[in-house]
């Protein structure tokens, strides 16, 4: 299977086209798949049809697929979730939860976190609902030496309700709370495939650098957070019904946008595949 790949930011994500998800790639594909990746963050793979059965069984090419119970799903597979813009906290006040809303990098609240989320534009709004994305590679890369030294042995902790959390989450039950224990990541990790570093940071999940009493971490922190998303080191996605963005949640940031018109709607296909503790 051929591909083309076109650069869509000056210093991350790439377009790829020539693909049809209805066969999963070949071997040799798959693995020129990742490459672009690993090269470039976020890819986007135009002009997919696909039902939800295809969909998973090409994100499953790119590693194991998580089951997300929490979420909605699609009736044909479980672990291909439904994001909307109709999304709503059932088990809190019924009000619209917009998925996302603010930076932050996916499912940092647990111990071993996904690896890589992709999503798919099955119905996208005529304008607005950009989804943002930052390179934290670069983010690293870019602090002075006697930061990067102060921070490298650092580990924040992250919970699911962090008293630091920007947007709206849904309410889980009792019992699923009491399933996911806050987690200790370094602030700065080091990519298991790529063995590159890069920060670590989830503005809606972090509670505290551990050692440093709150005030200290917070500004901490509010300091790394406002470098790494500088609009120097963002990508920002505008949406095409039939787009698959893929992003690696290990070297990034993404925030979604909601400034699509009233009574548009904007829907997407989710897949995350599994991945290790950071470190």
């Amino acid at each position: 299977m051929n591909f083309q790949t076109e650069k869509l930011g000056p210093h991350m994500a790439a377009a790829v086209s020539g693909i049809d998800f209805n066969t999963p790639a070949d071997d040799a594909t798959q693995a020129a798949l990742t490459g672009v990746l690993h090269d470039n963050l976020v890819i986007c793979i135009r002009g997919q049809h696909l039902a939800p059965p295809a969909f998973l069984a090409a994100m499953s090419k790119f590693g194991t697929p998580m089951l997300r119970k929490q979420l909605t799903r699609t009736p044909e597979c479980a672990e291909v979730n439904i994001i909307s813009s109709e999304d709503r906290d059932v088990l809190g006040d019924g009000k619209k939860i917009v998925n996302g809303a603010n930076w932050h990098t996916d499912d940092s609240f647990m111990r071993a976190p996904c690896s890589l989320t992709m999503l798919y534009g099955v119905e996208v709004p005529s304008r607005g609902g950009d989804t943002q994305f930052t390179n934290m590679y670069a983010a690293y890369e870019d602090l002075p030496p006697e930061m990067k030294a102060r921070i490298d042995p650092m580990k924040v902790i992250h919970k699911y309700h962090s008293s630091r959390k920007l947007s709206r989450i849904s309410t889980r039950p009792a019992e699923e709370m009491a399933a996911m224990p806050e987690a200790t990541h370094p602030l700065v990790r080091t990519h298991p495939e790529t063995h590159r570093k890069s920060l670590y940071l989830n503005p809606n999940r972090m509670e505290q650098i551990l050692g440093l009493d709150r005030a200290e971490s917070d500004a901490l922190l509010d300091e790394l957070i406002a470098h790494a998303t500088q609009p120097k080191y963002e990508y920002r996605h505008v949406w095409r019904q039939g787009d698959i963005v893929i992003w690696d949640n290990r070297c990034t940031m993404h925030k979604a946008n909601a400034d699509y018109p009233e009574g548009e709607r904007r829907l997407m296909h989710r897949v995350i595949v599994a991945g290790t503790e950071p470190f």
